[in-house]
Order: C-alpha cells, then sequence, then structure tokens
C-alpha cells in the first residue's frame, strides 16, 4: 500500500505525462514493481494512460481530495532530493525526523552497489550515534540538550561517544560547519553523513529543522578521507533543491 501510494505521489508532482522508468527512477523503486503499481491503480482510475502509455493522475484521484487541496508529506516532498542524492553518488540515502525520544528514518533510497549498508527505514535510533540524529541535535534548545545528555547514553559500539562535555563540542562544531560525519558509531564498518533540511528548505542554516538527510554506507568507501568534497557537495545540493521544493510536491 505504501509503495501504491508512493508511486501515485509521484505522478502527481510530475505536473504531466510521465512514463514508468522515470516514476520508478523517481520513487527508487524497481521498475517491474512501478509497472504492475501503475496497472493496478490505473485499473481503480487512480491514474490514467496517456495516448504514448504514459502515466497522469486518474479522475478518482479527486475522492482523496479535502477542502484546501492535499498538504504533501515531507518523506514525499523530499524523495526527489532523496533520489538527486543518490544520483550524485551512489550511496544510501536517508530522511529522519526528530521522533521525541529517538530519531525515526523515514524514507530511504538505497545504492546500486551490491556491498551497502543495511535499510533504515521506519527505525528508530539513539541521537548521539547517528549522523542524522546529531543534525538534528545541534539545533536543539539547551534545556532539551541537558536532560537528554544528562540521562542514560547508549554506546553500541567502542567508538560511540557518550561523554556529555565531547558532544556539547561536536555540536558546537556541526553548527559550524552545517554537516555531520559519524564513523562507526552505531555500527562497526558503517558510516554516516547528514546535513538538516530547515522549515524554509534550507540546509545548513540557523532555523527550526524539519528533518536531517544524508549518507550512510560502508566505511570504506564513505569518510571525510576518502571523499573530502562530499560534505560541500551535499550541503550545495541540499541548499538548492529543497529550496526549490520547500512548499511543494515537484
Amino acid at each position: 500500500m505504501e509503495r501504491a501510494f508512493v508511486l501515485l505521489q509521484a505522478v502527481v508532482a510530475a505536473g504531466g505525462p510521465v512514463g514508468v522508468r522515470e516514476v520508478a527512477r523517481r520513487t527508487g523503486l524497481p521498475r517491474s514493481t512501478a509497472a504492475r503499481l501503475a496497472a493496478t491503480l490505473a485499473d481503480i482510475d487512480m491514474v490514467e494512460r496517456a495516448g504514448d502509455g504514459s502515466l497522469v493522475p486518474g479522475a478518482a484521484l479527486a475522492t482523496l481530495s479535502v477542502d484546501g487541496g492535499p498538504v504533501p508529506l515531507l518523506r514525499d516532498r523530499l524523495r526527489p532530493l532523496l533520489t538527486a542524492l543518490v544520483e550524485h553518488h551512489d550511496e544510501s540515502v536517508a530522511l529522519a525526523v526528530d521522533d521525541g525520544d529517538a530519531v525515526l528514518y523515514l524514507a530511504q533510497i538505497e545504492a546500486a552497489s551490491p556491498v551497502r549498508a543495511p535499510g533504515v527505514e521506519a527505525e528508530r535510533h539513539p541521537f548521539h550515534v547517528v549522523a542524522h540524529g546529531l543534525a538534528l541535535m545541534a539545533h536543539w534548545p539547551a534545556d532539551r540538550l541537558d536532560e537528554y545528555l544528562s540521562g542514560s547514553l547508549v554506546a553500541p559500539t567502542p567508538h560511540s561517544i557518550t561523554d556529555p562535555d565531547q558532544i556539547h563540542r561536536r555540536l558546537e562544531q556541526i553548527r559550524s560547519d552545517g554537516y555531520v560525519w559519524t564513523s562507526e558509531e552505531f555500527e562497526l564498518d558503517i558510516n554516516g553523513l547528514a546535513v538538516v533540511v530547515a522549515a524554509d528548505g534550507a540546509a545548513g542554516e540557523n532555523g527550526t529543522p524539519e528533518g536531517a538527510i544524508g549518507y550512510y554506507g560502508p566505511s570504506y568507501r564513505l569518510s571525510p578521507n576518502r571523499q573530502p568534497s562530499l560534505a560541500s557537495d551535499i550541503l550545495t545540493i541540499v541548499q538548492s533543491r529543497a529550496r526549490v521544493m520547500s512548499g511543494t510536491i515537484a
């Protein structure tokens, strides 16, 4: 069901006829899955086939509308950005949000490489041991940060950082740099790189973050030593693309 809605939202977001191959690319779905879901949605008139076989929103889609029009979910609005990042650097990409006592991974697109990190979609992880969580923590108010750091901080690996003073210094650096690298801090042999996407669509800037977006993958490939320009690249891509998509689904 979730995949069907992702495909449907991609068809609506296209703003015109779009082929199954392109929908598969934008959503990260296998082409065969996209074709099967498109056929099912066409059977119930949620999508229709244009003359060249491409997909357009169907007449039955109007039954899902509410007054004022539908509000796109964050993961659907930013999914094209995830796709752009995977295309730029063939490493898995994820979108995560602040879920109160943990960071929640809303969406991911996995890399095509046969050697990649395990999937994280729908998982909840401690903030202080994953790049996405640290990126969000850097924007917390002081009282929330102090409360979190006064609790019991788990250390999933020998590389996990749990000392509050070290974490404070790290968060200051994240605020200065606009990004964060993690090195085998949640899982051995897995590194991460993340930036926040702010409410105005910007990245790495002051403001209330909507979420964090970034790469995760094998440490032998994904590291600041092997990819020294990747952090600045992701900032540039997220800043330019997220501003365009802020408040839209396209």
